[in-house]
């Protein structure tokens, strides 16, 4: 769906009335969406597709992907946690999996920037 300009000025007017230092509040973006819903302007039907998008992107943004080759105990997963959080002021998701094909090491994914620390990026760089 193609949302008009104007639609996405106004979107992104709203969801930057929903942010408190540079941190999205969900529950006011629930109510903007209730409120929309309710008044119905011109155009909210771009303007909450648009808002929806704004949402999606935030929650990736905030979701901190972290794959290894062996299940990590809690001391571990409380480690990598307390380290990456030292670097980030906003509020992140933990996703922690076990993918055996990277061999060992960490592939850490933060929103869109990877860092991938494991053996087989190492063997493939090598290669």
């Amino acid at each position: 769906m193609k949302i008009p300009k104007q639609a996405q000025r106004q979107a992104n007017i709203l969801f930057k009335a929903c942010t408190a230092n540079g941190v999205v509040d969900f529950k006011k973006v629930l109510l903007l969406i209730d409120l929309l819903l309710e008044k119905k302007p011109r155009g909210w039907k771009f303007i909450a597709e648009h808002i929806k998008m704004r949402v999606r992107l935030e929650k990736h943004k905030r979701t901190v992907q972290i794959q290894s080759a062996i299940k990590l105990d809690e001391a571990q997963k409380k480690d990598i946690i307390r380290s990456i959080q030292q670097n980030n002021n906003q509020p992140l998701d933990f996703v922690f999996s076990v993918h055996p094909e990277i061999l060992g090491g960490l592939r850490i994914q933060i929103g869109w920037q990877v860092l991938d620390a494991s053996i087989r990026a190492k063997l493939e760089s090598i290669l």
